[in-house]
């Protein structure tokens, strides 16, 4: 207890000097008291050992003897024990605890030890003033100085080495604890002389405060390795310097594409430098075109570590747009499992050569192309050509042409060679224009072919060189038919200006028959009036006489129209007897004039023919008109006969005239394009021609029978057309009934024309008003109700189509109400407004039965439509 008494006393004196330095706010008191207290646990510590445990330990080894049998007391025992027990207890497992905790880390600081110590590497812990704390035996060997004399006190890391060995505050300034480790590399003496060359890594050691306390340090000798490395570094300087003079490519590079090395050589080749090339960006694969690339991964596949090495040229594409020719050869380096790793290459540019080898390889391909192309040509060409030596003579090439036509070979020499020129004066007249200027054209000459009949020719001939002699190749044109056809061609050209003149004809004709279909259409509407509607009996006698010449006229002015008409064929059901008697109609005049007798005999009922009717009756005109010119060169009487027929399912149409006739050779050629017999300005020769197209298109067949002063018959049978279905006649009594009194309003800018269709409908009951154009027109349908609508087409201003277009924006129903009549059927406008609207149009010049009809028709359509509307 008196331990204690010490630091009571500093504890109380503490207390004191608090008191008494309170008022200077100073630590010492502080600092009193705490050693006080530090003190004072010490002594009770001292206390606790001395008065608890060691009797306690005593007791243990009294209790222990007991157990061994030695003589113990009893009761003092078994007082102690049950005292002390539980404090023995837990005292003997602390302590032996402890022994075992000190006995593994005696063994694991051993293990530890024998670790550093067995190693190679020289490991010391040095602090910053240069005192070191540890080194293992390899560093003891090093310096040759003993782990005591080391770790002294007196000894500092610097004592072992030369003064110029390193500088240790140069470690000290580069650890931080942020990067507390680094890597140096020191060269120098030791203190007895020996040269070292030692790479240390040094880790720092730092405090809470980021002091530094310690460096560890771990370093190897490297001097070998560095004199390794220096003797490698000259080798690869050596090796650098022969392969960077090297004029060859040097590559190092995966099997990938990437480059690891490249000579400057190949650097100057690809236009780039080493670090582009080098760069793992960089790919040699991607400079090789498609094909090539396959070419050179299949190259690589085939090496092998037993046969490492193969040669190859390839096409490389650089990025400067440059192609180069390149010839490689490649060793393979494999690993230890035999995997390709990488390729080291040798290379050089071979362009040039590949080139020069390329263009002597075209220039042979390309020569021999043109020879075979000239003979293939020469070949090809339906004309004689030859090639000729000018010395010799001597013929050196001829086609099968040549051959065919003139009888000569290759080979043939002096007369043989020439023979085929009727005169040779020309041909020296050939060869001195040829020599002069190189090259003739179309010189004329008369020559002989293989069976021994005279030529016209036109020869072109080059002046060439062949097998290193002058020649003349010559192409030779047979212009025999052709001076022939010249004539022919003349004789055509007076054809052709009259057929010219006919179609210009035609068109005026078209022209006057349009302008006559409105005072036709007033004479044949009037006078239908005063018949139907005339009570003298001698009025309608002459009214009939009339409206019969009228009509006659309107069918002419139809007929005109037809043959004028440039429209595709349409195909319909035709009656051809109608067509005759239109075609003897039209030509009656001029048949009539010429005294020709007109004999028809027509079969009645004969079918319809399929075909189109304006063509057909183009077919029975021309010939009627060919018969009629035909009979001006003979004397009366003059015939001209028509008879028609149906037997099976065809139609037959005989002409057949007492002319002239024709002879075998004209017969033979009567229906070939151009060709005619009659004199300049009488007739074209394309008209039978044209009658055979026709009747060919309609699947029939024309043929003619004549002899030379026995006339002409010219015989045309065409199929039946189609059956047609008769309507049925309407039952008795049940006739349909007569449409309403209706509101028209008739359109026309003649008032002739417009006033004989009023009148015609005012006498059906109809209440018509009149509009000369197609304004007045729209004005009347927005004023009053109308009907029924009918308008002609062609008129100035708005005409038909845009009174139809302006129906449609101010009343839509009424233009589906519209009735169209027109005398301008050759205009194609007119046509396809027509076909796109299905309007429904009357031809002038109107039939007055016909119109009326056509008008109660559509007027019954319209209120049968009405009803079905008002029922729905």
């Amino acid at each position: 207890m008196a331990a204690c008494v010490l630091p009571l006393l500093l504890l109380v004196a503490g207390i004191g000097l608090y008191q008494s330095y309170t008022l200077q706010q100073s630590f010492f008191p502080y600092s009193i008291i705490l050693v006080g207290l530090l003190v004072s646990a010490f002594a009770l510590h001292r206390m606790l050992l001395r008065e608890v445990v060691g009797p306690a330990i005593s007791l243990v080894e009294h209790v222990r003897s007991g157990a061994a049998g030695e003589s113990t007391d009893p009761g003092a025992a078994i007082k102690i024990s049950a005292l002390w027990q539980p404090w023995i207890d837990m005292a003997s497992s602390i302590f032996a605890e402890n022994r075992r905790a000190l006995r593994e880390l005696a063994d694991s600081e051993q293990r530890y030890r024998n670790v550093v110590e067995a190693q190679t590497e020289y490991i010391i812990r040095v602090a910053p003033d240069g005192r070191m704390s540890f080194a293992n035996d390899a560093y003891c060997r090093l310096v040759g100085r003993t782990r005591e004399e080391l770790l002294s006190p007196d000894w500092h890391y610097f004592n072992s080495f030369s003064a110029d060995f390193g500088s240790f505050d140069e470690i000290i300034g580069r650890v931080t604890p942020e990067r507390p480790v680094c890597e140096v590399e020191e060269t120098g003496a030791l203190s007895d002389g020996r040269e070292v060359h030692i790479h240390w890594t040094d880790r720092g050691i730092f405090d809470a405060s980021g002091k530094l306390i310690e460096i560890q340090s771990i370093g190897r000798d490297v001097a070998e390795q560095k004199l390794a490395r220096q003797a490698l570094e000259a080798s690869e300087q050596r090796y650098r310097s022969v392969v960077e003079l090297q004029t060859e490519f040097v590559v190092r590079m995966s099997p990938e594409g990437h480059l690891s090395f490249v000579n400057d050589a190949y650097c100057r080749a690809c236009r780039m430098t080493r670090e582009q090339l080098l760069d793992p960006s960089w790919c040699e694969l991607d400079v090789l075109p498609p094909d090539e690339r396959r070419r050179f991964l299949d190259h690589l596949a085939r090496l092998t570590p037993q046969a490492p090495d193969a040669s190859m040229e390839l096409l490389n594409a650089m990025p400067d747009g440059v192609r180069r020719w390149l010839a490689w050869n490649d060793h393979g380096i494999f690993d230890s499992d035999g995997r390709l790793v990488e390729v080291q290459s040798v290379g050089r540019d071979i362009s040039d050569r590949v080139l020069a080898e390329q263009a002597r390889i075209e220039a042979e391909k390309l020569l021999a192309e043109r020879e075979a192309q000239f003979r293939a040509i020469a070949e090809g060409v339906p004309l004689p050509i030859t090639i000729s030596a000018i010395e010799g003579p001597e013929i050196l090439f001829v086609n099968e042409p040549a051959r065919r036509t003139l009888g000569i070979e290759v080979g043939q020499t002096g007369a043989e060679a020439t023979s085929t020129w009727e005169d040779l004066s020309q041909r020296d007249h050939l060869l001195r224009l040829l020599q002069r200027d190189g090259i003739v054209d179309a010189f004329e000459a008369g020559m002989t072919n293989m069976q021994g009949s005279r030529m016209d020719t036109l020869v072109s001939a080059r002046l060439i060189t062949q097998a290193g002699r002058s020649a003349m190749l010559a192409a030779v044109t047979d212009i025999t038919r052709q001076r022939e056809a010249e004539a022919e061609i003349a004789r055509q050209r007076e054809t052709l200006y009259q057929s010219e003149k006919l179609s210009a004809l035609g068109s005026l004709l078209a022209g006057v028959a349009h302008e006559l279909n409105n005072p036709l259409s007033v004479v044949i509407g009037y006078s239908s009036m005063l018949k139907e509607f005339s009570t003298d009996k001698a009025t309608v006698g002459r009214a009939d006489k009339i409206h019969a010449a009228a009509e006659r006229c309107s069918r002419i002015v139809r007929t005109f129209l037809a043959m004028a008409r440039k429209k595709p064929p349409t195909r319909g059901a035709v009656d051809i007897n109608e067509v005759v008697v239109a075609s003897l109609e039209l030509a009656a005049y001029s048949l009539r004039s010429a005294g020709v007798e007109i004999r028809t005999e027509l079969a009645e009922p004969l079918p319809n023919i399929w075909g189109d009717r304006d063509q057909l009756h183009q077919v029975i005109t021309n010939l009627v008109v060919n018969a009629q010119q035909a009979l001006l060169q003979v004397p009366h009487p003059r015939r001209l006969t028509i008879v028609t027929s149906g037997e099976g399912d065809a139609v037959e149409v005989v002409v057949a005239d007492n002319g002239p006739g024709m002879p075998e050779t004209v017969r033979a050629r009567a229906f070939e394009p151009f060709y005619t017999t009659k004199m300049a300005g009488e007739g074209t020769g394309v008209g039978l021609s044209v009658c055979q197209g026709i009747v060919t298109a309609h699947d029939g067949s024309i043929e003619l029978d004549s002899t030379q002063g026995g006339g002409a018959r010219f015989t045309v049978r065409l199929p039946s057309g189609k059956a047609e279905t008769a309507p049925a006649p309407e039952a008795a009594g049940r006739a349909p009934p007569a449409p309403s009194a209706a509101r028209i309003l008739v359109v026309d800018d003649d008032a002739d024309i417009a006033s004989m269709i009023a009148e015609m409908l005012r006498r059906d009951g109809h209440d018509v008003t009149i509009a000369d154009d197609a304004n007045a027109a729209l004005k009347a349908v927005r004023a009053d109700g109308i009907d029924l609508l009918i308008s002609d087409i062609r008129m100035p201003g708005l005409d038909g189509p845009g009174l139809y277009r302006a129906l449609e924006q101010l009343r839509p129903g009424l233009a589906n109400r519209l009735l169209f009549v027109t005398g301008d059927t050759l205009a194609p406008e007119i046509d396809r407004f027509i076909g796109e609207t299905g309007a429904p149009v009357i031809e002038k010049p109107i039939n007055p039965q016909t119109f009326r009809r056509l008008v109660m028709e559509r007027l019954r359509a319209m209120e049968t439509s009405a009803m079905e509307e008002a029922k729905a």
